[in-house]
Parts: C-alpha cells; structure tokens; sequence
C-alpha cells in the first residue's frame, strides 16, 4: 500500500485512555489506514520522534456560529488542536431568523455573548444565505469549514423567530409552542445534533431583557426536548450557570430519552468546596443510570471589561442605571456620581442592600468580593506602569479605595482603560478535584464569545501544559482521553474521537515538553476592525483534519488548498 502521509516515530495515543505506544501511522483518502506497525511507502513522510500523535480535540462549547460564515478557520480554535467544534451552546445562534429580526438576533448576541455588532453586521453583510435551520446547515456545507462542526439547533432563535421581539416578554401560546416544537423536529431531522437552551440568571439580552429561553414556561420546555426524542436521536444542552436544576434534568431526558449535558460546575460558584454536594447530586443520578453530565472548565474563568459597557456587573441592580444610560457621557456623570461610588463600595463591603442583585447574585456572574481583592488593570493609555498590577495594592500606594482608583482610572481615559478580574473557578486544589470526577466532561472554551473580554479557546494547551506537564494532575493519556472520545461519546459524535484503522485521520502532533497556551493578546483583525483577545500556542507541530494537515496560525493556505472540514449531521459527517 502507498499511503498519502505516514508519521514514523511516534508516541501513539489513541483517545480512549489506554497507555501509549510508540509505532507509526498511515494516512489514506483522509482516513487512518494503517496504526502501529505501517508497512509500504507514502507520497509524504512525517519523522514525530520526540512528539505525541493523539486524536484532533473535540471542543464541545463554541458560539462560532456567525464567525465561520466570514472565518472558516474558526479562530483560534484549531491552532491549539482543535479539530470539531460543536456551536449553538447556551441555545444561542442565528438560524432560524427571519429578515425581519436579524437586527434582534445580533443584539441578542452583541449582549449576551459581548460580540462586536459592528463586527457582525460587517462579516455577516445584509444578504444572509439562509432564513431556517436547515438553509442554514446547507449554508456552512456550500461554502466550506477548515474543521468539522456539530451543530446545536438554539432556544434563543427559535423562540424569536415565532414570537419575535414578545420572545423576551411573555410566555408562548400553545399554538406557539406547537410551532417552535416543529421547527425543533425539523432541524434535528435535517442534521443538527443537539437542542440547547439556557435558564441562567446571567444570560442578558437585547435592552437589558432576559434572553427568549428564559421565558419559557416548564411546558414549553419539555415539549422542545420531547422533539429530540421524536427525532431519534441528540442530546440537551441545559446552561443554568449557577443554580444547578436536578428536576429540571430529569425532566428534560424523561421528555427526550436524550443525554443531558449541563453547564456548569465551577470552583467557587458557591463558595469554597460547595462544587462537591452538586456532583454528588449529579453522582446520584448517574447511579440510577441517568445519562446527565455537568461540563466543566480547566481554565480561571477571568473576564476582562471597560466601564463602556460593564458587563461583568449585568447582575447588580445599582448599575442598572448605567445599562439605561443613553450614551457614554451620561454614564460617566454615573461614575463621577459620590452616592453611585458610596453604593458600590457598600456592596463590595459586603453592607449593601441585601436586594442589591437580580436572583442569582453577584456570584453568578458578576464581580464579588473574592474577585475584586485580585482585580487588576489590564490597559490605560497613560498608566503603562500600574499595567498588570492589582487595584487593591495600587490604591495602597495612592490612597485611595480600590473602588474609587477603578472608577477614576475609567474616566481620565475616556473610559478606555481595562480591568481583568478572576470570576470562579481560580481556587486550583477545587479546580483540580472537579476535573477528576469522573462524570463531568470538559467543555466551556466558549470560542467565538466574549472575544474582548476572556479568551478560554485555547484550553487543549492550556490543559496539556498546565494541568499534565506542570501540576501533574493527569497523565498525558487521561488528558487526551477527556478532550477526545470522552466528549464526542457524550454528544454523539460517532466518527471522531479516535485514532482507529477506518477512522477519519483528525489528528494533533505536539511536543509534550512545550506544549501550552501562549499569553494574551489584543488583536483587531475582526470585520469592522472589532478587537479580540487571542492565544498562540507553543509546542502544537501539526494538525490535520480529514488526513489535510491545516496552516499554521497566521499563515495563509497554499494555492489551491482546500477547506477539508465537515458538516457533521446528526453526529457524523456524510460518507
């Protein structure tokens, strides 16, 4: 046999946990044709010695949904190894959507998802190539993909696209709910592998209003998750943030017959420890034999906000005048304001209104205490030397309150300055005890969302760097297994996940000595010059998808190179 590429001297780590071997492996018509002991000569051969070869990375929660129609790379997803994203998490996306509401659509994201409208509205244009869901699937099939993407049919679209702008209003009529129950059937039989939806206090859209799903009734509920059971097939993706919803769980795989995969359990979300009665919970439920998974994050969620728009503080009632603010003058006048600054050091303190939070509390989302002792300023045009620095020990040094010193830091830039603060999931021991259950499965890298504020996409490297190679909390082999067979099992990926003879050659090579996610930049290459944070990797020598190995971050494609990603309906790219 001639193979198009082999990889010779490799340490060979097939997904499924097992130990690793070292041998080699062949490649043909973009399928793994050979594993272990390749005989035969190859158009193309690959010398890995010293590297590992695992399967390509399975990223189960990405919001790419409007960025692969302008970037079909998905960035920066396959730089760090990444071969399949699902997208639609949350149930937010854009399709279904009726000419009529794509304004709505985009504002819902520009709030919840912090997306750059400008951005959206330039990459997307105003001749959109679909209105349903299935257009949509056949949109992303005609103009290509550079890595495989499963698609989640979303809450949020569906639900405006039969109630429109009363979708953040009211609950739905029966007829109503009758129809969003159809357009839920039609688009998992036209390929999508899940219905997602979200329930979190957190999830805040367009003029301050609660996202669609968060409106609908416990009925409406379980009848959208009664349509992946007469589909036949797919999960529910549940986000509820904070509050975990056990009954709410079972419901929805009572409804569907379907798996329930669930976000999320975080380190801190309820306080030091609590993490543990939430699996245990969940533990319980998996010894009944229920298919429930809670997702979970490896990487400090930390956000990073200007006071332009202050979204990390979208579940605090005080700044709710600052959300009805018409411009960016009158909120600086609220910034200035002394009673505003004496409220918000209050409920820092921890003496404020005890309503002083929208049901979930600062600790759902917003800045807490905890968060804001190790808050610290990422940017300001004048002040490169407190760059990097906490607030709390600045102040220190000048006088003033932490809480002041931010709010003034704001406003003699024109409210440019930046601030990074640390949200959950930064208390290592907790993280570390989580990631070790064996019921959770690692997700949350939330690609394509909150791209100036957080950068989570790189979490494969990070993962393998950090957790493996520095803290030694797994083993290279159990590391793979959580971001390869081990989340596409959960959610039906059926033909990925695996390095096997007959299977689809997705395929990471990386140097398990360098191996890790690169510090954080600011870059402005989104449409409309809209800026992102990003991550290069270290140590990621190639990736391939379906047996085509994928450029180099920032390199273009060579002539003639073609986007070798697939649609995967129902699970499974068409043969």
């Amino acid at each position: 046999m001639t193979f198009d590429i082999k990889i010779i001297n490799a340490r060979i780590i097939d997904g499924t946990g097992s130990a690793s071997f070292l041998g080699s492996l062949g490649i043909l018509d973009g399928r793994i044709a050979a594993l272990g002991e390749v005989s035969g000569e190859a158009r193309r051969t690959i010398d890995a010695k010293g590297q590992v070869v695992v399967p390509g990375f399975v990223d189960i929660h990405t919001h790419y949904d409007a960025q692969l129609l302008w970037d079909p790379f998905l960035t920066i997803s396959p730089w760090h190894g990444v071969t399949t994203a699902v997208i639609g998490s949350c149930g937010f996306g854009i399709a279904p959507t009726r000419p009529s509401g794509r304004d709505l659509i985009l504002r819902t994201l520009e709030r919840v998802e912090a997306m750059s409208l400008d951005a959206l509205n330039a990459g997307l244009g105003s001749d959109w190539p679909f209105e349903t869901f299935p257009e949509y699937l056949d949109a992303i099939e005609s103009r290509g993909i550079a890595i495989n993407v499963g698609v989640m049919i979303g809450h949020t679209p569906i639900r405006l696209y039969v109630m429109g702008a009363e979708a953040v209003e009211r609950e739905a009529t029966p007829d109503e709910v009758a129809q969003m129950q159809a357009l839920v059937l039609d688009g998992m039989r036209a390929g999508a592998i899940a219905f997602a939806t979200s329930v979190s206090n957190v999830h805040i859209g367009f003029s301050g209003k609660p996202v669609p799903s968060r409106l609908a009734s416990r009925g409406e509920m379980l009848a959208l998750a009664s349509a992946v059971g007469q589909a036949g097939h797919g999960l529910i993706h549940y986000n509820v943030a904070r509050d975990a919803k056990f009954d709410d769980y079972l419901a929805m795989h009572q409804a569907s017959g379907a798996t329930v995969c669930w976000t999320a359990v975080l380190a801190g979300q309820l306080g030091p420890w609590r993490h543990r009665e939430v699996l245990e919970k969940n533990r319980e439920l998996r010894r009944q034999g229920y298919p429930i998974y809670p997702q979970v994050a490896c990487r400090p969620i930390v956000s990073e906000f200007d006071f332009r728009s202050p979204v990390i503080f979208d579940t605090w009632l005080l700044f709710s005048t600052v959300r009805d603010a018409p411009d960016e003058a009158a909120r600086r006048q609220i910034y200035a304001d002394p009673g505003f600054r004496h409220a918000f050091r209050e409920e820092l303190a921890g003496r404020g209104n005890r309503d002083a939070f929208f049901s979930g509390g600062a600790a759902e989302g917003g800045m807490r205490r905890a968060s804001f002792a190790l808050t610290e300023l990422s940017f300001h045009p004048q002040r490169a030397d407190w760059v990097g620095r906490r607030l709390t020990d600045i102040g220190a040094e000048t006088g003033q309150h932490p809480v002041d010193l931010m709010l003034d830091l704001a406003l003699d830039s024109d409210l440019q300055a930046r601030f990074r603060t640390p949200l959950v999931n930064f208390e290592e021991d907790e993280v570390q005890e989580i990631l070790q259950d064996p019921d959770v499965v690692l997700g949350l890298g939330d690609g394509g969302a909150h791209l100036s504020q957080l950068c989570d996409a790189c979490y494969p490297t990070y993962l393998l760097g950090h957790w493996v190679r520095e803290r030694k909390a797994f083993s290279l082999e159990q590391a793979v297994h959580m971001m390869t067979a081990r989340p596409a099992e959960i959610f039906g990926l059926s033909d990925r996940g695996l390095l096997a003879i007959g299977r689809p050659a997705d395929i990471v090579i990386f140097d398990p000595d360098t191996v890790a996610a690169g510090p954080l930049e600011r870059v402005h290459d989104l449409p409309a010059q809209a800026d992102r944070l990003i991550s290069y990797p270290t140590g990621i020598d190639r990736v391939f998808v379906n047996g085509v190995e994928l450029p180099k971050p920032d390199v273009a494609p060579a002539e003639g190179w073609q986007l070798p990603g697939r649609l995967l309906r129902h699970g499974r790219a068409a043969s």
